[in-house]
């Protein structure tokens, strides 16, 4: 998610791509109530809206894909960048108080029954949407080092972007193979999801070990830029199409074994993001984003304040839902029975547009106050 930058030294596609991703967060916000539907009860309209949502997966992996590509291609600067750093520190933790306030406001309620204690640890976890925050100053901080290797030693930088791969997508593939295995072969019925099979010897324990897998990849596009470019735009695009629909069904596929498997509705974007399937789908985009070539101002601007928007955007989606919850969950929800599907499902679609819009006109007016404007980068 990038800060404001001059239009004359925006790239195109990279402005399509970052739209796509803040797109797909917002949307994927919007529908997190799927996942409260018991399995025994979905129907035809969950399988729809479910592969629908398979796709979204991809929201933060092209974040993270976009920020290796545009900042291990260019300069550093050492001491800059430790001020970012240092920056973006700050504005987790303002946002994380403001946030927590914003929620205890909204549910002053629950205050006057549970008292101030009670209310804010049971609200706390709805700020749980800044986890990309505090992993991408993980990823900061490690960024000198990666920086000096792609720029001077790129067989060492090539090797640990391998790494990173095997260690983060291959343990997630050889958790979905040991539950497969359990589940459907040897009827053993034990679920594994973030079991750890190198142990000790897996060095992304405790963080999230795919940030920098997606990072890495992207300076590696980046170095290879002109090569890929060089391939025929008809293939290009036919190996992102057959690449994205792999990605795509390979997602909804994984969350189907996961739900049958633990009988109870698999969050296939939280968990799909160290997949091979999205990491697949996220390249598939990047190859389709290439062919957008024109400087285009609505994208340019949501690309300009996709930190803003990912900052805002649940503040707003909790307070619709505290005042317009059954409206929402009646035309913007496709497992509603109240009313067709196609209806509902156009329904999400506004609700998310209005979010997403919603909060961008909030971002550009908040950084238009001097007191406010460093908090959103």
């Amino acid at each position: 998610m990038s800060a404001k930058t001059k239009p004359s030294s925006r790239i195109a596609w990279i402005d399509l791509l970052e739209t796509i991703a803040i797109s797909f967060v917002v949307l994927c916000h919007c529908t997190a109530h799927i996942a409260n539907v018991a399995l025994s009860e979905a129907g035809t309209s969950f399988y729809i809206h479910y592969a629908l949502r398979s796709i979204i997966a991809v929201c933060v992996p092209l974040f993270f894909f976009a920020n290796g590509y545009l900042l291990l291609s260019r300069p550093f600067n050492l001491k800059k960048h430790f001020k970012k750093i240092i920056k973006f520190f700050l504005i987790t933790i303002f946002w994380y108080i403001a946030t927590l306030a914003f929620l205890v406001l909204l549910h002053r309620d629950q205050l006057a029954t549970d008292g101030l204690i009670n209310t804010v640890t049971s609200l706390k976890y709805g700020v749980t949407h800044l986890w990309y925050m505090g992993a991408l100053i993980c990823l900061y901080i490690f960024y000198p080092l990666l920086k000096i290797t792609y720029d001077h030693y790129r067989q060492a930088f090539l090797f640990f972007t391998c790494i990173c791969i095997l260690f983060t997508f291959g343990n997630a593939l050889l958790n979905l193979l040991m539950t497969f295995y359990s589940n459907f072969i040897a009827h053993q019925g034990i679920i594994y999801t973030d079991t750890n099979f190198l142990n000790i010897f897996n060095p992304f324990r405790g963080i999230y070990g795919h940030t920098f897998a997606y990072f890495c990849l992207g300076g590696v596009v980046a170095y290879y830029f002109d090569k890929i470019k060089a391939i025929p735009a008809k293939k290009r695009n036919l190996i992102a199409i057959i690449g994205l629909i792999i990605g795509w069904v390979g997602l909804f596929g994984v969350g189907m074994l996961y739900s049958k498997a633990s009988k109870q509705i698999w969050d296939n974007i939280w968990y799909g993001y160290d997949t091979i399937f999205a990491l697949i789908a996220t390249l598939s985009i990047f190859l389709l984003c290439l062919n957008w070539h024109k400087d285009n101002i609505i994208l340019r601007t949501i690309s300009c304040h996709t930190l803003g928007i990912y900052l805002i955007h649940m503040l707003i989606i909790y307070s619709l839902t505290v005042f317009f919850g059954d409206f929402i969950l009646r035309y913007a929800n496709p497992l509603s029975n109240s009313v067709p599907f196609i209806v509902s499902f156009i329904g999400v679609i506004l609700y998310t547009a209005f979010v997403l819009g919603l909060s961008l006109a909030l971002t550009i007016l908040i950084r238009k106050i001097p007191l406010l404007k460093r908090s959103l980068g």
